[in-house]
C-alpha cells in the first residue's frame, strides 16, 4: 500500500483506538501501525488514552500496556508529554504492576532527562515498596541501566541504608545482578558495609538460588 492509503487506513482506527489496545486480537493491529508508521501518525492513540486519564489503566492492562510501551519508545518527547506526566502520577503502582513496570522501565530509557530524574527521585523516596516487589526489582534494574552515573548512586545509597532491603533483593530472581550493580557504584567504604551486610546474612541468602549466587559473588 502507498503512503496515502495506509493513512487512509490508520484514520479508520481514529476513536478506537482504546478498544483495540484491550483487544486480544486489535492491539497487533495497533503494533503493527506503530511499527510502520511515522510518529506523527500515531497522535490518535497518544490523545484517546491521555483525554480520558486512562493512561494508568492501559499501561497496567495485558494487552493495552504494550501500547503504552511502544508508543513510549517511538513517539517524539512533545508528543507523550502529557502521558508521561499520568504515569508518573502513579509511578509507585505502576513500579509494582506486574504489567504496569515495563512502562516505567520504558520511561527510564526512553523519557527526557527530566522525566528520568523525576522517575528515579520516586523510585528511591519508595524504595522499601518497589524493591520489596517482584515487579519493583525490574524497575530497580532498568533504573541502574539507564540512568547516569549519580542517579544510580543515589539509589544504590537508599538501598543500602535499609539493613533488610539488599539481602532481601539479593534472593529475588533479578537479585545476583542488581546486587552487584548496587554495590559496584558505591564508593569504597560503603561498598565494603553493603558488602558486609549481605555476608552477615549469609543463613538467610543460603535458603535462596538467588541468594547462593550473590554470596558465591562475594566469594563467601
Amino acid at each position: 500500500a502507498s503512503d496515502i492509503e495506509r493513512e487512509l487506513l490508520v484514520k479508520e482506527l481514529h476513536g478506537h483506538a482504546v478498544r483495540a489496545m484491550r483487544c486480544p486480537h486489535a492491539n497487533h493491529v495497533l503494533q503493527k501501525v506503530i511499527s510502520t508508521m511515522p510518529a506523527a501518525s500515531l497522535q490518535f492513540m497518544v490523545d484517546e488514552i491521555t483525554q480520558d486519564d486512562l493512561a494508568k489503566k492501559i499501561a497496567t492492562h495485558r494487552y493495552g500496556g504494550r501500547i503504552v510501551q511502544q508508543l513510549l519508545a517511538k513517539c517524539e518527547a512533545s508528543q507523550i508529554r502529557d502521558l508521561a506526566e499520568a504515569l508518573l502520577q502513579d509511578a509507585v503502582a505502576l513500579c509494582c504492576h506486574f504489567f504496569g513496570n515495563f512502562a516505567i522501565q520504558h520511561l527510564l530509557q526512553f523519557g527526557t532527562a527530566e522525566q528520568q530524574y523525576r522517575c528515579l527521585r520516586t523510585i528511591e523516596q519508595n524504595i522499601g515498596a518497589i524493591a520489596r516487589s517482584p515487579s519493583g526489582v525490574s524497575v530497580i534494574e532498568a533504573a541502574m541501566q539507564h540512568t547516569c552515573s549519580l542517579d544510580r548512586l543515589w539509589l544504590a545509597r537508599a538501598v543500602v541504608q535499609d539493613a533488610e532491603l539488599l539481602p532481601h533483593l539479593a534472593q529475588t530472581r533479578h537479585g545476583p545482578g542488581v546486587v552487584s550493580q548496587l554495590i559496584a557504584v558505591l564508593p569504597e567504604r560503603e561498598r565494603e558495609r553493603a558488602c558486609q551486610v549481605l555476608v552477615e546474612a549469609g543463613a538467610e541468602l543460603r535458603t535462596s538460588r538467588y541468594g547462593k549466587k550473590v554470596l558465591a559473588s562475594l566469594g563467601s
